[in-house]
């Protein structure tokens, strides 16, 4: 008897030592297996829905609308004057040029002396610019583009050929130089007086003159004292 119950106390004894170890394992192993189905668990962020309607999470931080700026062109104010069809004042683009400022003026007149003034120069703000008329002897402002002695060299010229020339002038006798003594008759109106007349035959009376190109009524009011025929 004694030895059956020694072996029964050991038999017990290892049968829940084995329960025992069957227990931990188990609670081990779930353990294990736990933290491993855990690692290959990705967290999502939430996606929140936008005012705008789209998906906040998908999009990265809107960048501020920067203000735009816009250029603003700047207009010049310049007075034009003198041998104009219409002077007065007038808004141009900065930049302008002094022939776009004339063409603004309605172009010049029959007797302006184009040829004193530099069409090409650049107009400037608050800038005066007056276009003189042909034989005139008055100073030319600043910025036309005229040297002084170039106006003193025609001076001269034109004085003495006047004085060699007879008043009134013959229009169907005179040469070019003569005819160009004439108040705006420069020298290209001159060459054409002659060419008109070779071509044409004299003129019959003073006021034909104005069938040459180039001359109308303005510059033959300023002439008709001073011109003649000859009889012719």
């Amino acid at each position: 008897m004694g030895a059956k119950r020694v072996l029964a106390t050991g038999v017990s004894a290892a049968a829940a030592v084995l329960i025992l170890g069957v227990v931990v394992w188990l609670m081990l192993g779930n353990r294990a297996g736990g933290a491993q189905d855990d690692a290959g668990v990705q967290i999502i962020a939430p996606v929140v829905a936008s005012s705008d309607g789209g998906d906040a999470g998908m999009s990265g931080p809107t960048a501020e609308a920067q203000p735009t700026e816009i250029a603003v062109p700047v207009d010049l104010v310049v007075y034009i004057t003198g041998e104009v069809v219409n002077p007065g004042v007038y808004a141009v683009p900065a930049g302008e040029r002094l022939a776009n400022v004339v063409h603004l003026a309605g172009g010049p007149t029959e007797i302006a002396d184009l040829e004193r003034v530099n069409l090409a120069a650049h107009v400037s703000d608050a800038g005066h610019y007056r276009i003189p008329a042909l034989g005139a002897s008055d100073d030319v402002p600043v910025g036309f583009g005229l040297a002084a002695t170039v106006q003193d060299e025609r001076a001269s010229s034109k004085a003495a050929s006047a004085s060699a020339c007879q008043v009134p002038v013959n229009i169907n006798v005179a040469t070019a130089e003569c005819l160009e003594t004439l108040p705006g008759i420069g020298g290209v109106r001159a060459q054409s007086i002659v060419a008109h007349r070779d071509a044409a035959g004299p003129f019959v009376s003073p006021d034909g003159i104005t069938a040459v190109s180039g001359i109308g009524d303005g510059i033959y009011g300023r002439i008709a004292d001073m011109i003649t025929v000859g009889g012719q």
